[in-house]
Formats: C-alpha cells, structure tokens, sequence
C-alpha cells in the first residue's frame, strides 16, 4: 500500500513536525538501541503502522493506551506518536522510577495502573506479549502488538483505511507519568499537550544554544528525557539509547560515535561517571580529550543536588558543558546553573536562577506568603511545563497546586542575585534540640572532604520522640579518611549541633530506585 504523503500534517503538533523532517531525509539513520540503526523511514512506518493498528483497536480522542515494550526501545517514541496524533493519551507500565529502568513493576500494580488510568489498550511488544497476556486476563483490556521494524497487518490495509491524523489540542491530556517519587509512592501526573510541548521546545533551545543536536540517553524515556528525545529529532539529530546507565559503555558509546554532543545524566550518574575517569588516570580536559569525550558540548543533569566538591572535579574534568536543572514531574523545569557558572565556586551550592518561562518564589509553607531573599522557606513554581493535576486524587492535587502554583515540598532560599539554594525536603528536616538541620547542608559539607563519594545524612527517632543526626559515608579506596576530622569540620564550619552522632563508613552506597541514598535502608541497617 502507498500511504499518502505527509498525512500526519494535519494535527499541526510537535509530532507533525517530527515526522515532516525524517520524512525528508528517509534514508538518515536517527535512532541507535540494541546495535541496530534505524532510519527516519523506519520510525515514520513504524507510526504510521501504529497509528493503524491503535486505530483498528478503538482508540480516538481522549483514549489512553498503555506501553509495554523493551526498555528504551524506540518504540517508546513511535507509539506516543501515534496515539497523540489519534488525540490519545499515553501511561507507562514498566517502571515508575525514573532513575532506572529497574524491574517490571509487580502484575497488580500494573493493573492498578491500567484502572486508574481507564486504559482502553495495552500496546505491547514480543518481548513483553506474556505478560501482556497476563495484563488482557487480569484486566480485559485488549493488546495491541505491532513488531517494531516489520510490516504489521495495519500495513496492509487499503486506501479506504489511510491514516487521517487528529488536529492536535494542546490543552487534551497527552501523558499520564507516574513516578514514585520522594515518598516511594506512585502517583499519576496528568500532562496536558501544552505542558509536554513547553518541555520540548525548552530543550530545543538548550540544545541550539550549545550547538548540540545527536544525543545519548540512559535512563528511562517513560519519564524525564523522553521531550530531550523529540528534540533531538526535532533538532535534525540523531537519539541513541541504553537500556540503563553503565559508565563503561557510556565512555565507550561517546568515544566511538563522535556525533553525539549531548546527554542527560542523573546527579549520582555524574559522580560514577568522573570516578570512572579519575580511575583511569583521566585528570583534566586534555585527557578527556584524548579518551575521545570532547565532543560532548553539554551535560544536563538533575534527581538530586551535586555537592560543590564534585561539581569543581567535574568543571576541571570537562569544562563548561555542565548545566544543572532542578526540576520536578510536576512543574517541569524551575531553575538551571548554566555551563558557565558552574565554574564559578560561590554558585556551586545553589541550582542556578529560575527559566525564563518559570515563575518561582520561597515562601512561607503554611501561609504560602512569599518571603525575602535569605529566609528559609517552601519553593514554590508555576510555568507552561505543569501538570494539570494528580490522577484520581483531587484532594492531593488541592494541597499541592494552589491558586496556579505548585508547592515543591523542598525546602530552599534564594540570596541576593536571585540564585536558589535547596536545603532539603519539608519532611526530611531533622530537629535537634529545637534547632532545624538540613540534611542536604550537612550532605555538601562531608563531601567537601577529600576522599569522600557520596554522603547520606538522615534522623534518627528514639523511644523517647527525639531524633538524632546519623550519617553514612563512602570513600575513595586509595585514600585516607578520617571520620574525626570530617566531625571536627561540621563543627567548625556550621555548628557543634551539626555534628552527627554516629557517622557508619559503608563499602558502597546503597541507592533507592531513584538513584539517590537510600535513607529508609541505611535508617533500617544503623540504628
């Protein structure tokens, strides 16, 4: 069959303009997963193809489909795609971390998810067709299977079934993300198209204001980097995908395909990452050079707040190419730390000045009255990139989104020139003696010791009520490090009230699913 051309210029979307530039150049591979190079013409069929087969399967405006394919498959792009020029919606079913690509998450979680969600399919692919089949029984939703790269039956139909795209509406729900986030549990974060789009063109212009167009993601594209994916492709550039982070073939990756100069790391991706070179000898930007990773003009990361220590190794490592961005499911971006103020030291501990598009404010948690530069309070932020609301869930939704702003949960300041400091989350503050500890101030302090990887500082309730300062550590091997002068440091540098009680020197971290200390563990295991 011969599909007419450029049918899909009807939805007038990010999507149409996607389509329009691999139709362009069919023949320009710009997907890499798994060894396999897949070209413009391939993703174009694979959505056209999609496109039918959803359609065969009922689903129109206002649907939601459900993805269960590989980890990173480029089907996790084509099949949003599809349902978004059908005027769908679309939900993950693999993970909702977005850390990592982790596990499948548990059978009944899933059909949670496919209740909540009133998924009217399941989009499946080989891979995953057993549990498919266990989702249809336990569920009666219907499957949708479509192998990617290969003609389905949708490619064989006749012209009296030619695609016919949906005009786009930008304020239609376009994505259901559900994340775990800070408190393990999942929640459903409505996207609306206008919100998905205000992400994608924000990264557009990050990604054209460094030069940068062909990309390389790890960590899982059902949550943040999937708009970092369309606009790579909206760019003119190519995406390649891992299944997960492995600093090996992240290093091996760059240096071989010399095309890619950009990335998204999670923070603690970044820490692996220079530890990974500092290891191999690797010391400064000449090496980094040499070991073929100067081709990377920009490294965008976020999840948790990067310890000034390591920000300084990483700036001496690979120059200005860093760009911090504090951001949340929610709000989308709030603030950055450009390339060139990470090389500045007196910025190193914030998370940079609020996007141009983002309103952000600190104010009082209770009240919700702003509060001035210097004091401490709840981070606050409005911008195109919100949610619409929480899924099922209109009373958590009230207590989060209020009067067009949404209340973080972190706990934060900004100083003179505008520049935010977090200093935690609201339920992390320790109290101790009546005096508030934030463990993320206590956290940098500790790395700024030579020597020390990563830090975890966490509170500790006794049977009386009252908590108490623990802290976990992991050290370099190849060096020294002494937990009195690390104790000694925090009294001098903020307060003897500081110091933790107990500081446990474990052999490696333990990181939840997030890629972040796990607390709750470490809580659990030193007592």
């Amino acid at each position: 069959m011969t599909l007419p051309g450029h049918w899909w210029s009807a939805s007038e979307s990010y999507v149409s303009e996607i389509l329009s530039l691999l139709a362009a150049a069919p023949d320009r591979d710009v997907v890499y997963w798994r060894g396999e190079a897949f070209s413009g013409g391939d993703l174009v069929r694979s959505v056209t193809d999609t496109f039918l087969a959803l359609r065969n399967c009922g689903v129109g405006e206002g649907d939601v489909v459900a993805i269960l394919v590989a980890p990173n498959s480029p089907e996790m792009l084509t099949v949003r795609y599809a349902t978004h020029l059908l005027g769908g919606a679309v939900c993950f079913l693999r993970t909702t971390n977005p850390g990592t690509k982790a596990t499948v998450l548990p059978l009944d979680h899933q059909i949670q998810i496919l209740r909540d969600t009133g998924a009217v399919t399941v989009y499946a692919d080989a891979e995953s067709s057993e549990r498919a089949t266990e989702l249809a029984d336990g569920s009666g939703i219907r499957v949708t299977r479509l192998q990617f790269g290969e003609r389905g039956e949708a490619g064989q139909v006749g012209a009296a079934g030619a695609p016919d795209a949906v005009s786009w509406d930008s304020d239609a729900l376009a994505v259901i993300n559900f994340t775990s986030g800070s408190t393990g549990q999942p929640k459903g974060i409505r996207l609306p198209g206008r919100a998905w789009e205000a992400l994608m063109r924000e990264w557009m212009g990050e990604g054209r204001k460094a030069g940068c167009e062909s990309i390389l993601l790890t960590t899982p594209l059902s949550h943040a980097v999937a708009p970092l994916a369309d606009a790579a492709l909206a760019l003119g550039g190519a995406v390649h995908l891992h299944e997960s982070f492995d600093v090996e073939e992240f290093v091996r990756t760059v240096s071989v395909e010399k095309e890619i100069s950009w990335t998204f790391l999670a923070t603690t991706h970044v820490f692996q990452l220079i530890d990974h070179l500092l290891e191999r000898g690797i010391r400064d930007r000449d090496a980094v050079e040499a070991a073929g990773l100067s081709s990377l003009k920009l490294i965008a990361y976020g999840g948790s707040p990067a310890a000034p220590a390591r920000i300084a190794q990483a700036f001496r490592l690979f120059g200005p190419v860093l760009a911090q961005g504090y951001a949340t499911s929610e709000s989308g971006r709030i603030t950055t730390l450009s390339p060139q103020e990470h090389g500045d030291p007196e910025l190193a501990a914030t998370v940079g000045r609020p996007f141009p598009e983002a309103e952000v404010v600190v104010c009082n948690s209770d009240s919700g009255e702003p509060l001035a530069a210097g004091e401490i309070g709840e981070v606050r932020a409005r911008s195109p990139q919100m949610m619409d609301g929480y899924n099922g869930d209109p009373e958590l939704t009230a207590r989060v989104l209020r009067d067009g702003w949404y209340f973080t949960g972190d706990i934060g300041c900004f100083d003179e020139r505008g520049y935010l400091t977090l200093l935690g989350r609201v339920a992390d503050v320790i109290k101790v003696g009546g005096v508030k500890v934030h463990p993320i101030v206590l956290e940098a302090e500790i790395l700024s010791h030579p020597g020390v990887r990563h830090a975890a500082v966490y509170g500790v309730r006794d049977e009386d009520g009252s908590e108490h300062i623990h802290a976990a550590i992991e050290c370099d091997p190849a060096e020294v490090v002494e937990v009195e002068n690390i104790r000694t440091g925090i009294a001098e540098t903020l307060s003897p009230i500081h110091v933790p009680e107990k500081v446990h020197v474990v052999r490696a971290m333990p990181m939840n699913s997030n890629g972040k200390p796990d607390k709750g563990l470490l809580r659990s295991k030193f007592v």
